[in-house]
């Protein structure tokens, strides 16, 4: 072993290996749990050592900004909340992962380090992809897992359903890295990874690859445009037709019964009883919501249907444990203090967004265009505050920012620096 390079290896080098782990090893025991702490603890030191030029830095500044509109609501929640402890953990969790946000903005500073984990995130994807089609073509992955019960490919991530999400939110950034070999290597990628998505089973991840799909546009001329038309539509149309999950799904809705609340519900798999139950937790605590994490805990107590399957006893195993939309989610546990919060996140993100130069918003397109598949209003989302998902939608803002900021560095510097 070369102990002279070892030596050499710098924070930044460290960082973004961290970073791409949190991506790596979200399949496996554990999760994102591990590198999520090391970069907290990455983050202290470099408050500790370096808060000076933490403080000089407008993308650590920014992300400031959007913890303190995301924490505060949730601190607020805190004291009137039906189980505090629970909320208090949670509020207390999330300061770990505010470290967490000042390490990943500070190693990805430089548009080599963005560059470098984007390539080797798009080769982990890859390697989920080719998996997920052997577990469907074979009925086991490479690591021997097979398909769910009911026929889902889940790939490496064997006893859950998050394959489909993880590969949907970050297609624009797989799509991207095809891009820069050929335009025909991207309607390669775009028609696998797709298949892939589709045989999850995922309603919501079907919906991330159409935003994924219309934001990819803007790129081509109008004969790539009906291309990638075509390619989507027949890609959609020839998987769903092999995945018995998504036709039920897909033909759920009895257009002949007209439309209902009961029917769109159903359609919706009993979303709509969701939402009007969180709503009445909003309506109850408009402030500051039934407190953060504890929406699972007081459902019964807001839900009103007689025949709601989601009740205790009701019939659906397991519960329901949030509303199943991220923005109904954060407005029930953390009330309209925290809707406006996450609304006013998504709004300065945008903002800064706009008012960077060209240059800055190509290279943080990866980040920001994947943020708002995953954040799509018009869609259902996994529960903000868990330790499988946040950590994702922390890399994606933190890796945004960065790029977004004026105070990128060279890689010379950079070495300096570490």
């Amino acid at each position: 072993m070369n102990w002279q390079a070892v030596r050499n290896i710098t924070h930044i080098e460290i960082g973004r290996f961290l970073a791409l782990v949190l991506v790596a090893w979200s399949p496996f025991m554990g999760g994102p749990r591990l590198p999520s702490l090391l970069l907290a603890l990455m983050g202290l030191w470099l408050v500790v050592t370096r808060r000076q030029e933490l403080i000089s830095n407008s993308a650590i500044r920014r992300w400031w900004w959007v913890f303190g509109l995301l924490w505060v609501p949730v601190a607020l929640s805190v004291p009137g909340s039906f189980e505090w402890q629970r909320s208090a953990g949670i509020a207390g969790v999330l300061l770990v992962y505010f470290l967490a946000g000042i390490a990943l903005v500070h190693v990805l500073r430089a548009d080599q380090d963005r560059r470098w984990l984007v390539k080797w995130i798009a080769i982990v994807l890859l390697v989920w992809v080719v998996d997920g089609l052997i577990q469907y073509g074979f009925g086991r992955d490479l690591l021997g897992i097979p398909r769910s019960p009911d026929g889902r490919v889940v790939g490496f991530f064997e006893d859950n359903l998050r394959l489909s999400l993880f590969l949907a939110v970050l297609l624009p950034l797989l799509l991207q890295q095809a891009l820069k070999i050929h335009v025909l290597w991207l309607f390669v990628v775009f028609v696998a990874t797709s298949s892939v998505i589709v045989l999850g089973g995922s309603r919501s991840a079907l919906l991330m690859i159409i935003v994924a799909a219309v934001g990819t546009y803007w790129r081509f001329s109008m004969r790539y445009k009906i291309l990638l038309s075509a390619i989507l539509l027949l890609t959609l149309a020839g998987t769903i037709s092999l995945s018995p999950v998504m036709q039920e799904r897909v033909t759920r809705f009895d257009m002949g019964s007209g439309v209902s609340f009961a029917t769109v519900d159903t359609l919706l798999s009993g979303r709509l009883t969701i939402w009007e139950t969180a709503l009445n937790m909003l309506k109850d605590r408009p402030l500051t919501g039934v407190g953060v994490g504890t929406f699972a805990d007081v459902y019964d107590q807001y839900a009103t249907r007689v025949d709601d399957i989601f009740r205790t006893g009701g019939g659906y195993t397991g519960g329901v444990y949030h509303a199943h939309q991220m923005y109904i989610s954060v407005a029930a546990e953390t009330g309209l203090t925290g809707f406006a919060g996450i609304i006013a996140i998504y709004l300065v993100c945008m903002l800064w967004y706009l008012r960077a130069s060209r240059e800055r918003r190509d290279v943080a397109l990866p980040f920001a265009f994947s943020l708002f598949v995953a954040t799509f209003p018009i869609n259902s989302q996994p529960v903000l505050f868990t330790h499988w998902w946040f950590p994702l939608m922390l890399l994606l803002m933190c890796g945004m920012l960065a790029a977004l900021g004026g105070d990128n560095i060279t890689g010379k510097k950079q070495l300096q620096s570490g």
